[in-house]
């Protein structure tokens, strides 16, 4: 055991981690990211070391300032000493070599990321096992099961409670805000917790932060869809599976989105959330998180499986995934979209999309059909409930978004003339974040031109916006340097000469 020198200093937030001058490090057989035990009185804390020879002299420990709250002050005793590595390191050996893990081994697993007893690299591994060798049905449903138990779960006086979640991988698939105000509108409860993007250019808690606050208490929420039917606010705020949000944070850095994961941290926040009857988007089609039927069918199986035995009625939608979905991508040009099609304008795909998937959830809960989707949409009260939702989030519903826009804005247009084949996901979801998609609200592109429709050498084919000049210098790079839209010869009217 070594005796140090409390010192404050400025760490950024995450896992517990200390700060050890290198030869203090050395004196306890100690390198970088090992586990301490870390003591002050009677209060014991588990953390990971960085060495530093400048920043930390001998004899002291960097400690974050928070550590007040435990009654530290500057100058006092801490002493530290190696601490055992978790059973969960075994764990994820055994991921790694392809073996499924027995029920008790995934709760440790899931209770040691709970208590930050993992480092980011672990947490890599561990996904990265996740999506080389897969997980089975019995490991999906203890993984979904588990991650609920460690984390607040928000209960309800009423017995339809629906929700909404799209797996992702599509550009402009805003369909959520729009979704929960028809819904909404008819009269069902849907409290929608969102996630914000992890590969994408925004997520929905990204889109909806352009119009209001998403970060809210349990309680909070309650009143919000006790006075409104909905919410739509970001679910990593409020301690619901939080094990979801930590490894959504592994995943992050190699845009890694395993199958079994998916399911696990879908329906685990659905289920912490109250919800009784939730709908699955599944976007499948070239360049989509599912490329092919038969993987989108297997994954709806899945979703519906896990979710009877977490007593939840769960249906999946298998919908177009092979190219963006509405113009904007990026989160006030999705905003953008979102607020016209509520209006009564916008883009015609995201609008169908819309009222086909809030028709769906209406039939499932014996609550309506298409018609009454549309009805609610065309009626003008989809968008009059929308704005009650944003007013209750604190937000302004008549704010204009176009100036919200990034200042700088470039346009990418067509080469050569012809019928549209195909747009890239990849390519535009790509472009959009270097702009500055999602962290810059006002960066992304707008699409001028979709799948099937014609172009003429000259037009433009998108455009560009940031809120950065050396952003948009980089996206434009990247634009020219890949295949966004890929355009087919002008077609022949003229089928056959007899």
């Amino acid at each position: 055991m070594l005796k140090l020198k409390a010192y404050f200093m400025d760490f950024e937030p995450g896992i517990p981690v200390v700060k050890l001058n290198a030869d203090d490090a050395t004196e306890l057989g100690l390198r970088p990211h090992d586990r301490v035990e870390v003591r002050y009185g009677k209060t014991l804390k588990t953390a990971y070391i960085e060495t530093t020879c400048t920043m930390v002299k001998p004899g002291y420990i960097g400690l974050r300032k928070e550590s007040r709250k435990y009654g530290v002050t500057q100058g006092a005793i801490i002493c530290i000493r190696p601490a055992p590595r978790p059973d969960s390191l075994g764990i994820i050996k055994k991921k790694l070599d392809d073996m499924e893990l027995k029920k008790e081994e995934i709760y440790t697993l899931i209770k040691d990321i709970d208590q930050n007893r993992l480092t980011d690299i672990e947490l890599g591994a561990l996904v990265a096992a996740i999506y080389v060798q897969g997980f089975s049905e019995r490991e999906t449903i203890n993984t979904t099961k588990a991650m609920v138990k460690h984390g607040k779960q928000i209960t309800w006086n009423k017995e339809c409670i629906v929700d909404k979640h799209s797996i992702g991988g599509v550009p402009g698939n805003r369909t959520t805000p729009i979704v929960i105000a028809i819904v909404a509108a008819v009269g069902l409860t849907i409290p929608k917790t969102s996630s914000r993007a992890i590969t994408s250019p925004a997520g929905t808690a990204d889109t909806m932060e352009v119009f209001c606050d998403v970060s809210f208490t349990p309680k909070q929420i309650k009143h919000i869809v006790n006075k409104t039917n909905a919410c739509l606010v970001w679910g990593g705020s409020l301690d619901i599976a939080p094990v979801d949000d930590k490894l959504i944070r592994a995943e992050y850095p190699l845009s890694l989105d395993p199958e079994g994961q998916v399911i696990a941290s879908v329906l685990s926040k659905k289920k912490s959330a109250g919800s009784k009857y939730v709908l699955i988007d599944i976007p499948m089609g070239d360049g989509a998180k599912v490329s092919r039927i038969d993987k989108a069918r297997n994954l709806a199986k899945k979703f519906k499986l896990v979710g009877r035995k977490l007593d939840m009625h769960v249906e999946c939608a298998i919908t177009k995934g092979d190219g963006p979905i509405g113009r904007g991508i990026g989160p006030v040009l999705e905003a953008i979209d979102i607020m016209e099609i509520l209006e009564g304008k916008g883009p015609k795909d995201l609008r169908e999309k819309s009222i086909e998937l809030a028709a769906l959830m209406l039939r499932m809960t014996g609550h309506g059909d298409e018609e009454k989707a549309r009805r609610m949409l065309d009626s003008g009260l989809a968008l009059k409930k929308f704005n009650e939702i944003v007013v209750a989030q604190n937000g302004n519903p008549k704010m204009d978004l176009l100036k919200m826009l990034g200042r700088y804005k470039e346009s990418i247009c067509a080469d050569t003339s012809g019928t549209i084949e195909q747009i890239s996901n990849t390519a535009i979801c790509g472009i959009a974040r270097i702009a500055g998609a999602p962290k810059d609200k006002g960066a992304g592109v707008y699409l001028y031109f979709k799948k099937g429709q014609k172009v003429n050498k000259g037009e433009k084919l998108f455009d560009i916006y940031a809120e950065k000049k050396h952003k948009l210098k980089n996206a434009l790079n990247r634009a020219n340097g890949c295949r966004v839209y890929h355009i087919g010869p002008k077609e022949n009217m003229l089928i056959e000469e007899i």
